[in-house]
């Protein structure tokens, strides 16, 4: 067999076995959002680490749906989770450019969910949904 030939069979072969080690990584972790049934349209969820060892991790809910990006993984233990959506109130107010006016908005998720969250979320190996079905009350 030819050297180049070789060489590019080994190649080949590597890439091969480093794709498959990509495939095999746990999954990201997704779920769904919905606050008093509404799915969450556009918001954001973050994941805090109660322990200071593990990461933060955060992603974009859209049409009550989120996931984290492969690149993100969460270990396993307990995270504060904070959620967030800023839902237009069909009112127009000035913007910073004068004469144009934006969407005004306010925060949807009662605070016991967001910026004074007691929500946690305890992450366990092969577990990659987690859902979060609030209450207003």
């Amino acid at each position: 067999m030819p050297h180049s030939l070789r060489l590019f069979l080994l190649a080949a072969f590597f890439a091969a076995e480093f794709a498959g080690c990509g495939a095999a990584s746990s999954p990201s972790i997704h779920g769904q959002v919905t606050l008093d049934g509404e799915p969450v349209a556009n918001g954001n969820i973050v994941f805090l680490s109660q322990d200071s060892k593990g990461p933060k991790a955060s992603a974009a809910i859209e049409n009550g749906h989120y996931v984290l990006a492969s690149h993100e993984k969460l270990t396993p233990g307990k995270y504060r989770v904070e959620i967030s959506w800023r839902k237009p109130t069909g009112r127009k107010v000035p913007s910073a450019d004068p004469g144009i006016t934006i969407d005004e908005t306010r925060e949807a998720i009662p605070a016991k969910f967001n910026t004074d969250s007691t929500l946690i979320a305890d992450m366990k190996n092969g577990e990659p949904e987690k859902n979060f079905d609030l209450k207003s009350n």
